[in-house]
């Protein structure tokens, strides 16, 4: 425990160590909910411009993140160099004493919900973005046709031409 391990000091540098990247990464993970939350009705809205800024907002705050990543590879490194198993960050706060250890298990289980709500937002909204996208190239297509469907078997970009069947099998009035 932090006392036991004749670095006292040491352990108590790591476990405000801990408690810094955590405070931080919530922060960071409740600023990414909160775009996450505005993208999603920026996008029901069909407001371009405001996607745009929010997408740069989200990706500021994720490179942010990858930040708070080499930080808790440092920490874990200081904790090994200590002579801790230190594999993740839970493992280092176990080794701690009460009340500290049940203080920071429960705010890395705090942190753990949130970053994995706001994974599944991002993937929501990944998934939403991607049916609109092909949605809209078929408006688009049908545009482009003339409100007709293109026919189904057609030359393909990359393929040879000889491979092709040519034109049409069967195309949207068979």
């Amino acid at each position: 425990m932090i006392g036991d391990r004749g670095g006292g000091q040491n352990m108590a540098e790591l476990a405000r160590d801990i408690e810094d990247l955590l405070i931080a990464i919530d922060a960071n993970q409740n600023a990414l909910s909160v775009a996450y939350r505005d993208k999603r009705a920026a996008i029901r809205e069909a407001n371009g411009p405001e996607i745009s800024r929010l997408t740069k907002i989200e990706e500021t705050l994720v490179a942010d993140l990858q930040v708070h990543v080499r930080r808790r590879d440092q920490i874990l490194q200081q904790a090994r160099q200590g002579g801790l198993r230190a594999d993740t960050l839970t493992g280092i706060v176990q080794t701690f004493d009460e009340p500290l250890r049940e203080r920071l298990l429960a705010q890395i289980e705090q942190t753990r919900r949130v970053t994995d709500a706001n994974r599944r937002e991002s993937w929501i909204l990944w998934i939403v973005c991607r049916q609109s996208l092909r949605f809209f190239s078929d408006v688009i297509e049908m545009i482009a046709n003339g409100g007709r469907r293109a026919p189904i078997y057609l030359a393909r970009p990359g393929v040879m031409a000889e491979m092709s069947t040519g034109g049409a099998l069967l195309d949207a009035k068979a």
